[in-house]
């Protein structure tokens, strides 16, 4: 497991979460147990599938974000976004980041969260939303020279 960031303790387990379009997913380990979630990326099924952006809202801020690649609701590669940096790789069932000191996982789970923030940054142009956009593409630019 590659860990970059320090001092969290992984909250409880949360299980599968409902979208109001009905879209399941389980959230990744760290996760803050008392927000609302959103899902951006594809929900065939009604379950989240492919490459995405999970992210965690208190109010309208985000509070910590999952880039990378779900599978029949569940996290399997990527990045969490944590205070001061990142926790990635592959996912277990429970959430958690699986313990594996492979880098070539590393770097296979910063392209995949770069992919899921560059698909982001180019829904939010096609909707309109530079601003997003421009966030998105800068978030795919720190994902993708995290190990360079």
């Amino acid at each position: 497991m590659l860990t970059l960031a320090l001092g969290l303790a992984a909250p409880a387990w949360a299980g599968p979460a409902r979208s109001p379009a009905s879209c399941q997913w389980a959230t990744p380990q760290p996760w803050p147990q008392d927000a609302a979630n959103r899902w951006s990326g594809a929900c065939p099924k009604g379950q989240a599938q492919g490459l995405g952006v999970l992210r965690a809202l208190q109010g309208t801020q985000v509070v910590q974000a999952f880039y990378g690649r779900y599978a029949a609701g569940r996290p399997v590669l990527g990045a969490v976004e944590v205070e001061g940096g990142f926790r990635v790789g592959r996912f277990g069932a429970d959430g958690q980041v699986l313990p594996d000191e492979n880098r070539n996982t590393a770097l296979q789970a910063f392209n995949e969260a770069a992919a899921a923030a560059r698909a982001m940054a180019a829904a939010q142009r096609r909707s309109g939303n530079k601003a997003s956009a421009r966030y998105y593409q800068a978030k795919a630019r720190q994902l993708a020279e995290q190990l360079d």
